[in-house]
């Protein structure tokens, strides 16, 4: 696998490469952390004047940029130290989401990680331009890391919503699920929401065990037909989870499922969401489907969003 973890020297970045540190990457793996020094608007001016001695100070300036990031790359390498995987440290500069996007087509990149900006109660975190950049244009799985939840009780362990409709990019999101190597005590709850009418109410289905009829059973019952089919899909695709270390547990859901992955994120704390870039009606266009675009903006926790490969 191709990982891209695009950084910056700032608070933004921490959520992605704790993020990092928690996965352990498939063996074998290239991590490039890549660092876009942007071309300050005041420098661009200063060039157009075409004056030797402030030339002259524009490349000293760079110089001492393209230093100082090379020298934080070295940090941020050693932090995600890991046997197996081929790093590389790469700085460049320019436009930070143009940059990017360019450098994932040009690698054949599998999966990029970065961070995003500050958080507003009101209307969910507030989307950078270069995250919004990159989500949008990249062709490749896109992983945006928020800090995770402090908990009162420190676990090793990571709560992972994977939400699943049972789409092609939905058996996407369970195969990046399953190359990962999650740390010890993690928990998957794998989420599907039968979307209600209008003049329905919401209700909700939790099972831990593997009691599979009779879930199917409540499900049928509760749901009537539709929640027939979202049993059918949890239970597959909990056979597809192939890792035997982790904790699953299954939910479903009546109500709206962008509302609803929202409100179950929040309730069990979750530290990452994974799920398809598009529902079961999606072209193979790279655009986001409403579901995940709203979950993504206003999510409090990392959201990983995973569009097929011509590689898959």
């Amino acid at each position: 696998m191709k990982i891209l973890l695009a950084v910056e020297q700032t608070r933004i970045s921490a959520g992605a490469i704790r993020m990092l540190t928690k996965l352990m990457l498939p063996s074998g793996s290239e991590l490039f952390l890549l660092h876009v020094n942007p071309i300050p608007q005041k420098i661009t001016g200063l060039a157009k004047e075409r004056i030797l001695r402030i030339s002259q100070q524009i490349q000293e300036i760079q110089d001492d940029v393209m230093e100082q990031a090379h020298e934080f790359l070295g940090k941020v390498r050693k932090t995600l130290r890991r046997q197996d995987v081929q790093f590389h440290a790469i700085v460049k500069k320019g436009y930070p989401g143009e940059e990017i996007v360019k450098f994932i087509h040009a690698k054949n990149v599998d999966l990029v990680v970065l961070g995003t900006r500050g958080y507003s109660k009101a209307a969910g975190f507030l989307m950078g331009s270069v995250s919004q950049w990159v989500l949008h244009e990249a062709r490749c799985s896109v992983m945006i890391a928020r800090p995770m939840a402090r908990r009162k009780k420190p676990t090793r362990g990571m709560n992972v919503i994977l939400a699943t409709d049972g789409s092609s990019d939905s058996k996407s999101a369970v195969d990046f699920v399953n190359s990962m190597e999650w740390p010890a005590s993690t928990t998957i709850t794998i989420l599907h929401v039968v979307k209600k009418h209008v003049y329905e109410t919401e209700q909700a289905l939790t099972m831990k065990s593997e009691r599979e009829p009779e879930f199917a059973k409540m499900a049928e019952e509760l749901l009537e037909a539709r929640g027939q089919e979202g049993a059918r899909i949890l239970q597959d695709t909990r056979k597809a989870l192939g890792s035997s270390k982790l904790q699953v547990q299954e939910r479903l859901v009546f109500g709206n499922p962008a509302e609803d992955i929202l409100k179950t994120a929040r309730y069990i704390k979750a530290d990452l969401i994974v799920m398809g870039a598009r529902g079961p009606a999606a072209g193979r266009r790279m655009f986001l489907g409403s579901v995940s675009n709203k979950v993504v903006h206003s999510a409090g926790c990392s959201v990983a969003i995973i569009r097929r490969t011509d590689k898959q």
